[in-house]
Parts: structure tokens; C-alpha cells; sequence
């Protein structure tokens, strides 16, 4: 069963259960509401998800905000490159860039037509390079008071352009690493008299969890 069969399976069950507690034959439904995207875990071709920049100062002792990140005209081009190398062509691209928190998220597709880009592609999937580096202009920045710079000078950056995403072997930030294959997010809602209570699930969706689901659509229809 792929995915999207799985979430329309999810919502008919959902309107079959809603119409029930409608009609007061039936206890109010919990009900799974996809918030962002779900792919299987295991898959060759799934996304993978990067915390590109965090908010904590970097080794440089730089503080970029998550806030100021300026992303439209990424997101129009978003390239990945190797180690900021603009002489060669970019490796993969950025389908998903967004902030979460305090840091700035990313996913990866890989250029697997690419012989560099699929060996680059087999590092993180085997788990020999975990790093991305963030390549930005800075749009507005102060000098940091507590200033701990490892060249003597540091910045707080509260506004800047993401011009590019890297993949290297040792990031300037020691967050700036893979995180997870893949990211499946539901949103449980709860309904009861006379409140609505809702509950944000935020680790990744594995496949035990889907086989899960299977499992509870199932019994639900009988």
C-alpha cells in the first residue's frame, strides 16, 4: 500500500466515523490529519531531513536567527552544491526548506542521473557524512557583545538571504546534521463535549507506525 492510498483510507474512515457520532450512534472519533508530508521509511527514493542552520552560536561563535532567514528566492532555485564549490554543478536540490523552532529545516533529492551526486548520496545513506553548511547574505547583522569567536570577531545575523545549501564533511554548526529519513507528522484531534483537544505527534512516521495504521483501518471496517 503506498502512501497516498494509506491517507485516503485514513479519511474514509474519518467521514464514516464523523457521520456516525453526527447521527449519536457512535463515541466521538479520534481523527489523523496529515500536517507536512509522510513517506515510507525504507524507500531508496524518500527525502532526507537536515537541520541546515541553528539559532545557538556556530564554531565561529556566528548567530544566525531562524527568523531572519529570507527563503523565497531559494526556494525558486534550490540548489544544493558540495562543500560550497560553485565551480562544479549542483548535487541535489532542496525540495523543502522551512524553520522550525529555532532551527532551519531542509530535505534532500539527490541527482541520481549524477555519478558524483549518487556517491555522495551513498556517504549519507550508509551514514559516512551526516553535515550540511549553510551558504547566505547577510542582510542585517551587529557585532556580538559576549563576542567568544574562534577569529577574535563574532556576528549576530538577524536578517539574511539563503543563497545555498552545502553538503560537507564538518559543518560550521555542530547541529547542522541529518536527522531523520523521510518525515511523517499527524496531527491526533480528539473531540470531546464540549472542547476539541488536540495533540501535535512531531517524531518522524517509521514504518512500524504505518503498519500500525494498516492494522487499525482494518479492524475499524471489519
Amino acid at each position: 500500500m503506498d502512501i497516498s492510498m494509506l491517507e485516503r483510507q485514513i479519511r474514509e474512515t474519518d467521514c464514516e466515523a464523523l457521520e456516525q457520532y453526527r447521527l449519536g450512534v457512535a463515541d466521538a472519533p479520534v481523527l489523523y490529519r496529515p500536517a507536512g508530508f509522510l513517506k515510507a521509511v525504507g524507500s531508496e527514493t524518500e527525502d532526507m531531513v537536515f537541520v541546515a542552520s541553528d539559532e545557538a552560536p556556530d564554531r565561529m561563535g556566528d548567530e544566525i536567527m531562524v527568523g531572519g532567514w529570507q527563503l523565497d528566492r531559494y526556494k525558486a532555485n534550490p540548489v544544493m552544491m558540495f562543500s560550497h564549490d560553485y565551480r562544479i554543478a549542483p548535487v541535489a536540490i532542496a525540495p523543502r526548506v522551512w524553520p522550525e523552532g529555532k532551527q532551519l529545516l531542509n530535505t534532500v533529492r539527490w541527482d541520481m542521473d549524477d555519478e558524483f551526486a549518487a556517491f555522495l548520496q551513498g556517504k549519507y545513506q550508509r551514514g559516512f557524512m551526516r553535515a550540511e553548511s549553510v551558504g547566505f547574505k547577510p542582510l542585517e547583522f551587529e557585532a556580538r557583545d559576549d563576542d567568544k569567536g574562534m577569529f577574535g570577531k563574532s556576528y549576530k545575523f538577524s536578517k539574511q538571504e539563503l543563497l545555498e545549501i552545502s553538503l560537507v564533511a564538518v559543518p560550521a554548526h555542530p547541529a547542522a546534521l541529518r536527522k531523520a529519513m523521510g518525515e511523517g507528522r499527524f496531527t491526533i484531534v480528539m473531540p470531546e463535549i464540549p472542547n476539541v483537544k488536540l495533540v501535535t505527534q512531531n517524531e518522524p512516521l517509521s514504518l512500524a507506525d504505518i503498519q500500525r495504521l494498516q492494522a487499525a483501518l482494518k479492524q475499524v471496517r471489519g
